[in-house]
C-alpha cells in the first residue's frame, strides 16, 4: 500500500493535482485584433487594434490584469492645428474572463473633433478640432484661444494638453499633444509608445497638428495612420489642411 500511495501521489503531481493550477491555468489566454509576441520579451503577447473589434479572454488566473495603451482619434486642422487624440497608459488594468468591445476613434475628416477610443470602460477622448475646440488635447486657436486638453481631467485619466492660442491675424495656434501644449504655429509634442510595435519600435503617438503662420501652412506632423495625430492647418494663401488620424489600442500580457 505505501508503494502504491507513493506512485499514486507522484502520478497526481505529474498532472498538477497538488498545484493551485497548471502553468497554463495561471496565465491569460486571449483572442482579438492583430496578435504578436513582444519582440523584447517572448513571454508576452500584444494585441493591436487599429479598427473596431473584440478582445476576448478565455482563460485567466485569479485577479488578472493587462497592460493597456490607447489613443483617441485626432482633430482636423483648419488654419489652426487639430488637437491630438487623448493618450491613456495603464501598466496594470484589471480584467476578467469574457469579451471586451474595442472601439477605435476615427480621425476627424470634417471640422469636428476626432472620435473617442474605448476599451473596458476606459475612454481616450478624440482630439479637438481647430478653432479652439476642447478635446483629448485641445485644437489650436483661430481668432480665439486654443481649446482645453480634457484627457488628464477625465475619469479615465491619461495625457493631453491645451491647444496654442491665436496671436494675431495669420498666426494661428497649433493643436495640443499628449506630451505638451500647442504653440504658434508648432503643434504639441506627442508621447513615445508605452507598448512596443511588432517591428520592435516605439513610435511617437498623439502629436498636435501645426497651425499656420504668416500665410503659410506646415505639413506637420506626418499623417501616420492610427497615430492619433492632429491634422495641420492650412495657411490663408496656401489653403491645404489635413484631417486627424485614427486612434489605436495595444494590450500586453504574460502568456507563458
Amino acid at each position: 500500500m505505501p508503494v502504491l500511495s507513493t506512485v499514486g501521489a507522484a502520478s497526481l503531481r505529474a498532472f498538477g493535482a497538488f498545484r493551485r493550477g497548471t502553468a497554463a491555468g495561471n496565465l491569460i489566454t486571449a483572442t482579438g485584433g492583430t496578435v504578436y509576441v513582444d519582440p523584447t520579451n517572448a513571454d508576452y503577447k500584444i494585441h493591436q487594434f487599429t479598427s473596431n473589434g473584440t478582445f476576448t479572454i478565455t482563460n485567466a488566473p485569479v485577479n488578472p490584469s493587462v497592460e493597456v495603451m490607447m489613443v483617441g482619434g485626432g482633430g482636423r486642422g483648419q488654419y489652426g492645428g487639430g488637437g491630438a487624440g487623448g493618450y491613456i497608459y495603464r501598466p496594470s488594468f484589471s480584467v476578467s474572463v469574457g469579451s471586451f468591445n474595442v472601439v477605435i476613434g476615427n480621425g476627424s475628416q470634417t471640422y469636428a473633433n476626432g472620435g473617442d477610443t474605448t476599451f473596458g470602460g476606459l475612454i481616450a477622448l478624440g482630439g479637438g478640432s481647430a478653432y479652439g475646440y476642447s478635446g483629448g488635447s485641445g485644437g489650436g486657436g483661430v481668432d480665439n484661444d486654443g481649446g482645453a486638453g480634457l484627457q488628464p481631467t477625465s475619469s479615465s485619466g491619461g495625457y493631453g494638453n491645451k491647444g496654442g492660442d491665436w496671436q494675431a491675424f495669420s498666426y494661428d495656434g497649433g493643436g495640443g499633444g499628449a506630451g505638451g501644449a500647442g504653440g504658434v504655429p508648432e503643434g504639441g509634442a506627442g508621447r513615445t509608445a508605452d507598448i512596443i510595435s511588432s517591428s520592435g519600435t516605439y513610435a511617437v503617438f498623439a502629436q498636435g497638428g501645426y497651425g499656420s503662420a504668416n500665410y503659410t501652412s506646415y505639413a506637420l506632423p506626418a499623417a501616420v495612420a492610427n497615430s492619433g495625430n492632429g491634422g495641420w492647418g492650412g495657411g490663408y494663401s496656401d489653403i491645404s489642411s489635413a484631417p486627424g488620424q485614427a486612434g489605436i489600442v495595444r494590450i500586453r500580457y504574460k502568456f507563458q
